[in-house]
């Protein structure tokens, strides 16, 4: 029987199809039953480069993403919604303190389930404050690499291995840079709304 909490985060600069693939993914292979999807106002780890789009338009975008999601996973029974929290709390977002702040709104006593790609399992002792993080949440590790390195999951990670029948790596940074020429990689109502916003061009 599905229950509990999940959370997926990231700067979805734009949102695009891998995105929600990774929720799909989520929602239908692990046992939790409600998401929070949550955009990152500065990741820690791209101090450099803040978003392309504002905070604005990548809430906007999720909002339609979301809404093709049900779309395209119309099977999809789950209780996905967006929490603006790091946008409004703005500067660095760091996943730690995200996780304490939900974990208390909508007091959760065990582990905040932690979507994730297995493409970050190399950086996730780097992650900030992970000694405690990784006591708070279960890591919902999916696939998405040709060659999963399960075997460099760091010790005493509590985790959920998720393996789909296919992969789909798009990469937000690959769609910046070719501008409206990669748009196939988003979903209907997010290329309506780039377009008409003139982003990443």
């Amino acid at each position: 029987m599905k229950g509990g909490f999940a959370m997926l985060g990231g700067s979805f600069d734009p949102v695009h199809l891998g995105h929600l693939f990774l929720l799909h993914c989520a929602v239908t292979l692990s046992p939790y039953s409600s998401f929070f999807v949550v955009p990152a106002a500065q990741s820690n780890f791209k101090r450099d480069n803040s978003p392309v789009a504002g905070d604005f338009d990548r809430l906007e975008m999720l909002k339609l993403a979301l809404e093709d999601y049900k779309e395209l996973y119309p099977d999809d029974a789950a209780d996905v919604r967006i929490l603006d929290c790091e946008l409004k709390k703005g500067g660095i977002s760091y996943t730690y303190e995200t996780v304490i702040s939900v974990k208390k709104q909508y007091g959760i006593d065990g582990r905040l389930g932690l979507v994730i790609g297995d493409d970050h399992i190399g950086q996730l002792t780097k992650w900030y404050e992970f000694e405690r993080l990784k006591e708070e949440v279960e890591f919902v590790i999916c696939r998405r690499l040709e060659k999963p390195q399960w075997d460099k999951v760091p010790c005493g990670v509590k985790y959920l291995r998720i393996e789909p029948q296919f992969t789909m790596p798009q990469s937000a940074s690959d769609i910046r840079e070719n501008g409206h020429v990669n748009t196939g990689n988003l979903s209907e109502r997010v290329i309506e709304y780039v377009r008409r916003k003139n982003l990443y061009r």
